[in-house]
């Protein structure tokens, strides 16, 4: 199956670069950071993978858990 292409592939692809970045600099793996969002690990997985368009609400509870801005999420 061919990946899915977003009209903001590389965008996607950046914030998911970013996301891993803030979850091994806060020694979290998926499972941990997925639990504490409440979200599925297959979710974070695609959204760090960049296979899906995130909703801002996914995104908000990404960076309230770990602690960060809005903003330092997606100052890439």
């Amino acid at each position: 199956m061919a990946e899915k292409q977003y009209r903001d592939q590389q965008y996607l692809k950046d914030l998911g670069k970013q996301i891993k970045k803030i979850r091994e600099d806060n020694g979290w793996s998926q499972e941990f950071l997925a639990e504490l969002c409440e979200i599925d690990v297959r979710q974070l997985g695609r959204i760090e993978r960049a296979e899906t368009n995130s909703t801002i609400s996914i995104l908000k509870k990404i960076a309230d858990k770990s602690s960060i801005t809005m903003s330092k999420l997606l100052d890439f």
